[in-house]
């Protein structure tokens, strides 16, 4: 049996929205500007998930890979910012999962490493219909995931043990987060990682029906033990 779950914590890019395109063009026009060769969608999917300053820093030629990476990571932000919302968007179903959590008055929020500015924009322009406890991207008091920082940020907030809160993502990063933080992992086929690369001890689903499903199995099996031990 699962544990209740009271909480949601989702990983951004590749887990709520489709944004590589978008990323890919962004600094794919930064790398010609340039002259720098540029790379494909799969190369990007393979960058992916670890801040923008290490997926700018494995575009660049290796001979520039040296302490220039800011003045070409402001260049593919301001980029990104211009085009930030022309390819992106929702995976299916994600919005009947974020209604379904409004509804049921479980409380939901993101931890990103993206940049917390560029998070901020993508969240206000896709997902201002939903209201999320907190949208945590990389800033520099919370280092980049696997540090559970963030996210233990948000059960205090909550004041909500871990235990009962569970980590959603599409890669290893956020896999790693969410034991390092004590949550409940589950993975995501649809995004850009392997999560399933963890073992057999976590979850993975491939559609958000399946989220959904999950919560109320493990609720509704909860509410149950307590009704026949008069809890």
């Amino acid at each position: 049996m699962g544990m209740e779950v009271k909480a949601v914590i989702f990983d951004l890019d590749g887990t709520i929205i489709n944004t590589i395109e978008d990323i890919a063009d962004a600094n794919n026009r930064m790398l010609q500007e340039f002259g720098y060769p540029t790379h494909n969608i799969n190369e990007y999917i393979g960058w992916i998930g670890n801040g923008a300053r290490t997926l700018v820093e494995a575009s660049l030629p290796p001979q520039k890979r040296n302490g220039d990476t800011l003045y070409y990571l402001d260049k593919y932000e301001q980029y990104y910012r211009e085009n930030i919302n022309n390819k992106s968007k929702l995976y299916p179903q994600i919005d009947k999962l974020f209604d379904f959590l409004t509804d049921n008055n479980i409380l939901f929020a993101i931890n990103t490493n993206k940049p917390q500015h560029l998070t901020d924009i993508v969240v206000d322009h896709y997902l201002k219909k939903w209201s999320f406890t907190d949208v945590i991207g990389h800033r520099n008091h919370f280092p980049h995931k696997p540090d559970p920082t963030g996210a233990l940020h948000f059960a205090k907030q909550i004041n909500c043990d871990p235990k009962y809160i569970l980590f959603i993502g599409d890669s290893m990063v956020d896999i790693q987060t969410a034991l390092a933080a004590g949550m409940i992992p589950m993975g995501v086929s649809w995004g850009y990682g392997q999560p399933q690369m963890q073992g057999d001890d976590v979850m993975l689903v491939d559609r958000p029906g399946e989220i959904l499903d999950y919560i109320n199995e493990t609720t509704m099996q909860i509410q149950s033990i307590k009704l026949h031990t008069g809890q």
